[in-house]
């Protein structure tokens, strides 16, 4: 294990990076991660995010997400843009059996990157639900 034949014939070792997920037991390797149970709680929606410089919005942007899981006061999020840490921003999520959309006020807590080589790149945000206000329909 650990070894891996190239096709030369030799044998080449594998780099492995030691894991940064703590053991039972052990403090949360980011202090800012909740520890609330996490539901599994995939379904798709949207974001919108501004950047603000000063009082004038420099840029808005918007698209689509994928929430992954919820636990109290939270969820993560699967984004193709990264917010700043502590950034607020909205995501709109459906209602799956009416046709209405809740918006809910989020902050960012914490943003991991994930590369995918030249294809390029998404992001894992965790969240926490500031409100949510009441829903509107599509």
């Amino acid at each position: 294990m650990g070894e891996q034949v190239n096709k030369r014939g030799s044998i080449a070792r594998l780099q492995v990076t030691p894991s940064k997920i703590p053991k039972k037991g052990e403090q949360s390797a980011d202090p800012e991660r909740r520890i609330a149970k996490r539901v599994l709680k995939i379904q798709p929606c949207v974001y919108q995010l501004a950047q603000v410089n000063g009082y004038e919005i420099v840029e808005l942007s918007n698209g689509p997400a994928l929430s992954l899981n919820a636990s109290e006061g939270g969820f993560l999020l699967l984004m193709p843009r990264s917010p700043r840490k502590k950034q607020v921003f909205e995501v709109h999520t459906p209602v799956p059996t009416e046709k209405e959309r809740t918006i809910k006020l989020v902050e960012a807590c914490w943003t991991r990157k994930l590369s995918f080589g030249p294809i390029g790149q998404i992001y894992l945000v965790g969240v926490r639900s500031l409100f949510e206000p009441a829903r509107f329909s599509l």
